[in-house]
């Protein structure tokens, strides 16, 4: 087997951050990626976030990982003293691709989780924090998406267009719900269905108005806006390593129900 770097590579990659296996006579095997990315705002105390993709067949597997955790090591020790996270991911049922993960030091100890919740009627029992308006639209002013799509993307640290976003606003029952303050947003989320499911999908609180029950009156003003359309149970996707997430969606009545998809890795002091 030959591992090199891929000849050609997409704009913003760099080259020796790709793999590429090819067997003895040339024939492609597979390939793999690092993709570097800084995420201080949603992971501040893990802000280096090393990404590996891989595209392989089962015997290219073991040297292409290993060749991008190398390369991710390498990476996170050009930043001293900033905490990184390598990781990749592992569908919940493939324990062998598991264990050789785990063979090169990768941990099983996140994942995205599906947390569901059965919807009842009811007022919203918490009080809206003094001076907060709320608001509903659908993104339909291209200013407003736009502004959507940089605080995503800041807060995410991804690179979503408007593309994606139309994608998303074509959604059944698509809505923003927006919680704004006289100085301007204090949170918003994004809200559509699934079949029979009311859909949590995107929740951003602003700094200023983080730990001030601001994301718990979203989910609040989700539960009556799902009810209004006739559904009766939620589904709320959480990043495993987000605690504040997690901690949201068991304090808005949901419960995990399974694994999507793990995220196995390596985390760098």
């Amino acid at each position: 087997m030959i591992i090199r770097h891929a000849e050609d590579v997409r704009e913003n990659q760099s080259v020796e951050n790709t793999f590429v296996a090819y067997d003895d006579i040339e024939s492609f095997m597979g390939s793999a990626e690092v993709v570097p990315s800084m995420c201080d705002t949603l992971c501040p105390s893990r802000p280096h976030h090393l990404l590996i993709k891989t595209r392989c067949d089962d015997e290219s597997f073991d040297a292409l990982i290993g060749a991008a955790t190398a390369r991710a090591l390498q990476l996170a020790r050009l930043e001293p003293g900033l905490p990184a996270r390598i990781y990749t991911q592992c569908y919940p049922d493939d324990e062998e691709t598991m264990s050789r993960l785990e063979t090169l030091g990768y941990r099983d100890d996140d994942g995205l989780i599906r947390m569901k919740r059965t919807l009842h009627r009811g007022p919203i029992v918490a009080p809206l924090p003094q001076g907060l308006t709320i608001v509903r639209d659908y993104l339909l002013d291209e200013n407003e998406s736009m502004f959507f799509l940089e605080r995503y993307n800041a807060m995410f640290a991804r690179q979503r267009d408007m593309d994606w976003l139309r994608g998303i606003k074509a959604l059944p029952n698509f809505a923003r719900l927006l919680i704004v303050a006289p100085e301007g947003l204090a949170g918003e989320l994004l809200v559509w269905s699934d079949g029979d499911y009311g859909v949590a999908g995107i929740i951003q609180t602003t700094p200023a108005w983080q730990m001030r029950g601001v994301g718990s009156y979203l989910m609040e003003l989700a539960r009556l806006y799902w009810l209004e359309k006739g559904l009766y149970r939620a589904y709320f996707d959480v990043w495993a390593r987000l605690t504040g997430a997690v901690k949201l969606a068991a304090s808005s009545g949901f419960r995990p129900d399974a694994t999507l998809m793990k995220y196995p890795g390596i985390d760098v002091y």
